[in-house]
């Protein structure tokens, strides 16, 4: 039983430790958010969002096609939250215009991968798709006042991709 958990942990390694600086900004960015230090927190944000951008354009184009789902499988929930983070940044910060690129950024990002030639990260990407989906109509919902923003969003959400996979 231990050597079953240790081989699984030995497996993940790699990832874990590709992964190891997106976590340190997102920790990072977590305390300025907490402590109110915005531009700070944005700055953290927006380096593990390049960071794990990177590690996703990395990953969609290697050959071997379990390491692209182990990969992605934990790759695309770091994007979101660090995307999602971002937003919240920018509402912090007093900028809904571009919480909102950023909430269609992420969404677009996880509809194109829905396209992939591996039909495994086509399935991961469908199901963080649904979760970008539903954070851009919280934000429609929370800002019916600014009907630019609305429209965008609305837009983001109704494109002939989004509609052919959640049909």
């Amino acid at each position: 039983m231990l050597q079953t958990n240790s081989t699984s942990n030995s497996a993940a390694e790699p990832l874990e430790h590709a992964l190891a600086p997106w976590q340190k900004a997102i920790t990072a960015g977590n305390g300025a958010f907490e402590n109110q230090s915005f531009y700070s927190a944005r700055d953290h944000y927006q380096s593990a969002l390049y960071l794990v951008s990177n590690l996703i354009a990395h990953f969609t184009h290697q050959y071997d096609p379990q390491l692209q789902e182990d990969a992605l499988m934990h790759c695309c929930p770091a994007l979101i939250v660090a995307s999602h983070n971002l937003a919240d940044c920018y509402q912090a910060l007093g900028l809904p215009h571009k919480a909102c690129e950023q909430l269609i950024d992420v969404h677009q990002s996880m509809i194109r991968l829905c396209d992939h030639a591996n039909p495994q990260v086509s399935l991961i990407a469908m199901r963080h798709c649904m979760r970008t989906r539903t954070e851009l109509m919280h934000f429609i919902t929370a800002h019916k006042a600014h009907e630019n923003l609305v429209s965008w969003a609305t837009q983001a959400l109704n494109t002939p991709q989004s509609a052919h996979h959640y049909h």
